[in-house]
Order: structure tokens, then C-alpha cells, then sequence
């Protein structure tokens, strides 16, 4: 059994819904009592009120996250700090949560259910805000996480959001909030652009046409010892290679008991999949679950030379989630497009692995018909390979 531990917000994602990186940082002549700290300006200036018709920005906004409760333990937390991060992002000014707990000790208790009224005076009277956003996680996976964001400058009219997001996993719970940043402060959500792609007919020839570059995608041909598909890793405990329960050919088969679902789960990976940093690919498989949840791991790995007297070794510096979904006990299909690249330009991946994973709760998955093409080639001035390093399509 191989370990894993289970990321809830990796860096990257994070990254993605503006965690990481501070964005446009407000002077502190807009940034209220209990904000973060900034460069000092003249104690005249105040923030910038909202009007009730304003749409369209976040600019010099002072948003307050209020704290978000929830069933499962810290993910409220979580949560808030996602909303906090992406706004400031988006160059609003935020409050800092240590600060805000010191205000609301003597505030009286508010909650997702408080009135907008009573959410929007007191964001006004306590901290001079702008907008004032309460929440609640139902659940323990899947997760609804209701919203509701008043805006202190109408007293008429302070309800801007009440919105509940679904989340069927931890890892979509960033872009959902992500999302709900955007509709706090009436801004467009931006298009996906690799979900561009599906409207590009070149793309969509190059699926069609291009070759599979995973060995052995229908794991039919056996391996040499007739204990599993070739290229693919060996058949391990409460997996077997299995006739497919609903059609012709074979299949991975998982058949989790309670104790491994609830901790490391189950995965099964691939051979060694040349590519090309910087290009664009598609992923595709199919699947059925009778319970457990699925996950799709694209591992991306760069080949580092010896050094300090280890061995030359392939070590994981990209990785995509992919988050299938669907009703249980039917076959469906999930297609993903990615471009493989690393943060820094010397450890770009030029190797990947397909993991296919599945965890909590317990019971039967099958895995079938994985696909991995090439679509569109890296740009020219793209991400390069180090020196003297091997890349997709060199002679081994």
C-alpha cells in the first residue's frame, strides 16, 4: 500500500484563487480600523462607501469576512481566509481576523442567519466597512457553503448576496469561493481558458486524431505474468484486473473496505508518459463508482542529475486534479485539458503518471479506457528544458 497524505488547498490551488501572492495593497487612508496593516497616510481620509447601485469593482473596497462556521473542523476557517485572499487579490481592502475577533467579543454573536440589517450596521457602526460577508459549511463531503453578504451603505437595501455553492470535494471548495468573490463585488467571472479549447476546432481535430500516448489505455493486454494489465503498476491488495460487469473486456477494480477509504484510499498508476513542457493536453477515462469518491491524478515529473551523491531521479514538480462526478452505479467520462509546467523554469516536467484514486466512503470502483493526447504544441519562447536535459520527442 502506498502512503498518501490527502492536501486540502495545495499552493497551486491556493495560487489559483489568489492565496499566495498579496495583490494591490490599499494606502492606509482607505483602509479601515482592524484592516491590514499598509504605508501610513493622513488620518483624514476615509473609506470609499459603496453606493447601491455600484457594480463592477473591488478597488479600494473594505470588504469584512465575518468568521464562517461549519461542521467540519477548521474548514470554516479555511474558507474565510480563500474569500479574504481572493479579494484582496482583486484589490480590496480587507480586515485582518485577529482584529475582527477583538470587535466582535464585545459585539454580541453573529451568524449566517443574522438579518442583513443587523449584518450591514454592523459592519458600518464597528468597522466603517463597506460590505460585511457571514457564512455556514454544511456538511462533511459533499459541502454546501451558504454566503450571504450585505452592503453597509443602504439600509434599504443590503442584501447583495444569499447564496448557497455546492461542493462535491475539499479541492473545488477554492474555486467556488473564488466565484463567490466575483458576485460579492458584481464582477464578471472570467472565462476558463482552457475551456476555451473545446470551441477550437483545431484542438478538437487534434483529439481525434492524434495518437494515445498511454500505454495500454484499455487495460486489456496482460501483463507477462497474467496478474494484471502491462504498463500499468501491479495489481495490489483490494484491487483486481476483473471482467467489466457491463460489457466486454477488463477493468480495474477496486473493492475498498471502511478502514482504507477513511485513510489513504486507493490508487493505480501508469507507465512513465513522455510529454512536452508547455504543451496542452487533453485526458480523458471512464468510470463507475458504487460509493467511494474518484480523483484523477496527472503527476508531472522533471528528471534531476545526480548530485550530493544521490542517484539521477524523477521527482514530482507538477500535479492536476481531476474531479469526476456524476450519479452513482452508471459509467460516465471526464475529460481534462492541462499544461504541464513547473514554477521555476529549471524543474519543468518532462515525464508524467496517471493515478487513478479513489477514497471515502467504502465499496466498489471501476477504472477503464484512459486516454492522454497531445493538442496543441508549447508556444515558441515556451518553457525550455535545463541544459543537456532529454525532452518529449528527443532520442532516449
Amino acid at each position: 500500500m502506498k502512503v498518501r497524505t490527502l492536501v486540502v488547498i495545495t499552493a497551486a490551488v491556493i495560487a489559483a484563487v489568489g492565496g499566495a501572492a498579496a495583490g494591490p495593497t490599499a494606502p492606509a487612508a482607505a483602509r479601515p480600523a482592524g484592516a491590514a496593516a499598509g504605508p501610513t497616510a493622513p488620518a483624514a481620509a476615509a473609506p470609499r462607501a459603496a453606493t447601491p447601485d455600484e457594480t463592477g469593482t473591488a478597488e479600494g473596497v473594505a470588504l469584512l469576512v465575518l468568521p464562517i462556521s461549519g461542521e467540519e473542523k477548521d474548514l470554516g476557517d479555511q474558507v474565510r481566509l480563500m474569500l479574504i485572499n481572493k479579494a484582496r487579490r482583486l484589490g480590496a481592502v480587507v480586515y485582518d481576523p485577529g482584529s475582527v475577533a477583538e470587535v466582535l467579543s464585545s459585539a454580541g454573536p453573529v451568524s449566517v442567519d443574522t438579518p442583513p440589517e443587523k449584518l450591514a450596521a454592523l459592519g458600518r457602526d464597528k468597522f466603517k466597512a463597506d460590505l460585511v460577508v457571514a457564512g455556514h459549511v454544511r456538511g462533511k463531503g459533499p459541502y454546501a457553503i451558504r454566503l450571504v453578504a450585505a452592503r453597509t451603505g443602504d439600509s434599504g437595501r443590503p442584501l447583495v448576496l444569499d447564496k448557497t455553492y455546492e461542493c462535491g470535494y475539499h479541492q473545488i471548495i477554492p474555486l467556488e469561493m473564488a466565484k463567490a468573490v466575483y458576485e460579492i463585488f458584481r464582477l464578471q467571472i472570467p472565462e476558463d481558458p482552457l475551456r476555451m479549447l473545446r470551441e477550437d476546432p483545431q484542438i478538437e481535430q487534434r483529439w481525434r486524431e492524434a495518437p494515445n500516448l498511454v500505454k495500454n489505455p484499455d487495460l486489456e493486454a496482460p501483463n507477462a505474468a497474467g496478474t494484471g494489465p502491462a504498463d500499468w503498476q501491479p495489481i495490489e491488495k483490494q484491487m483486481s484486473w476483473a471482467p467489466n460487469p457491463d460489457g466486454p473486456g477488463k477493468v480495474i477494480k477496486y473493492d475498498m473496505d471502511e478502514a482504507t477509504a477513511g485513510s489513504y484510499g486507493l490508487d493505480f498508476y501508469s507507465d512513465w508518459i513522455e510529454i512536452q513542457p508547455g504543451a496542452t493536453y487533453r485526458f480523458s477515462c471512464r468510470y463507475k463508482s458504487e460509493g467511494p469518491t474518484p480523483k484523477v491524478f496527472l503527476k508531472g515529473y522533471h528528471e534531476f542529475p545526480p548530485q550530493e551523491g544521490f542517484p539521477a531521479d524523477r521527482r514530482e514538480t507538477y500535479r492536476r486534479q481531476v474531479h469526476p462526478g456524476g450519479e452513482k452505479r452508471q459509467w460516465h467520462t471526464v475529460v481534462a485539458d492541462f499544461i504541464p509546467e513547473a514554477t521555476r523554469p529549471d524543474q519543468h516536467p518532462t515525464w508524467l503518471k496517471v493515478d487513478l484514486y479513489a477514497y471515502w466512503p467504502k465499496g466498489v470502483m471501476y477504472w477503464d479506457d484512459v486516454v492522454l493526447k497531445k493538442v496543441r504544441d508549447a508556444p515558441e519562447g515556451g518553457p525550455k528544458p535545463a541544459a543537456g536535459e532529454k525532452t518529449a520527442g528527443d532520442k532516449k
